[in-house]
């Protein structure tokens, strides 16, 4: 817990001097959303995300930009809340529209011990996990935008049985500088 802490106040510090990454974001998500790929719903309650996405560091032509970004996200109910931090590919689809897939890796707040300890909390069974992501966009000017997004979290079982995964949706506002 207090890794995350650590990571959560380091984002904070970031986005405080926003100058240093080309974007920062903010937005609400739904909390272990249903999906076919997770267990999921013993945590309700909606999630804060802020977060910042630096310049891109390759790109690739009209396939778009390499951005790396670190994100935090809270659990407004006190159920899991992470950080995480990877890669996006911004893809254009048209004048404002666009695709952004991305990789990264999470470190959550949840019980980490073999056997769930908590009843009605999640248990992700790994405090590391893989974070893959991915949004579509829509800029609204050349200085802000707007995302509709998936997060999710999961070991992928490598790290054993218990991986019930967790998945957020949500909107977010990006301002870029």
């Amino acid at each position: 817990m207090r890794v995350l802490l650590a990571l959560m106040s380091l984002l904070a510090c970031g986005v405080a001097n926003s100058a240093s990454a080309a974007e920062v974001f903010s937005g609400v998500y739904s909390h272990g959303a249903k999906t076919h790929i997770t267990v999921c719903c013993f945590e309700p309650g909606p999630d804060v995300e802020i977060g910042l996405s630096g310049a891109p560091i390759r790109t690739f032509g009209r396939w778009g930009g390499l951005r790396p970004y670190l994100l935090g996200s809270i659990n407004t109910r006190g159920g899991v809340d992470f950080a995480a931090a990877g890669v996006t590919l911004r893809i254009p689809l048209g004048k404002h529209v666009y695709l952004e897939p991305g990789l990264g890796g999470a470190i959550q707040s949840g019980d980490d011990a073999q056997v769930q300890k908590t009843p009605h909390q999640l248990y992700l069974g790994s405090r590391f996990l893989f974070e893959p992501q991915g949004a579509i966009g829509y800029e609204i000017s050349p200085r802000w935008a707007v995302e509709a997004s998936w997060v999710h979290l999961s070991h992928a079982q490598l790290a054993g049985p218990q991986n019930p995964g967790l998945d957020d949706f949500g909107v977010r506002v990006i301002k870029r500088f």
